[in-house]
């Protein structure tokens, strides 16, 4: 008795190559993964900072994009929307840069204000 075992036959197949050029080649596209729900939540709230309650709108967006980013990373390529997150906190920190410059525009403008209307009396 011997240990090797036989090895399995092999037969090819014959395939005719003009049916194979007659038809065209079957493309099959995966279906996008959907954008994360935070993301797109980020995205309209730092979108809609700018004109309703500006910076705290605009912060509230960066905590739906740090959790759409969590989300994102968790799932493992099946939730999308990474686009949306980083638009939405380019678009957030512009939001909260500019109305920050305004508030000190404003206070700075107050505060020269009041000493010249000090020192006109």
């Amino acid at each position: 008795m011997s240990n090797q075992t036989p090895e399995p036959q092999v037969t090819a197949i014959e395939v005719p190559t003009d049916s194979i050029s007659d038809q065209p080649p079957v493309v099959v596209y995966a279906p996008a993964p959907g954008a994360s729900g935070n993301a797109i939540v980020a995205l309209v709230l730092s979108i809609t900072s700018w004109v309703v309650v500006p910076i705290v709108f605009a912060i509230v967006a960066l905590v739906f994009a740090h959790r759409a980013e969590k989300e994102i990373a968790a799932s493992n390529g099946s939730i999308g929307g990474g686009a949306f997150v980083t638009a939405s906190k380019i678009i957030a920190w512009i939001n909260i840069g500019v109305y920050a410059a305004l508030i000190i525009l404003v206070i700075i403008a107050l505060f020269f204000l009041t000493i010249l209307g000090v020192s006109g009396n």
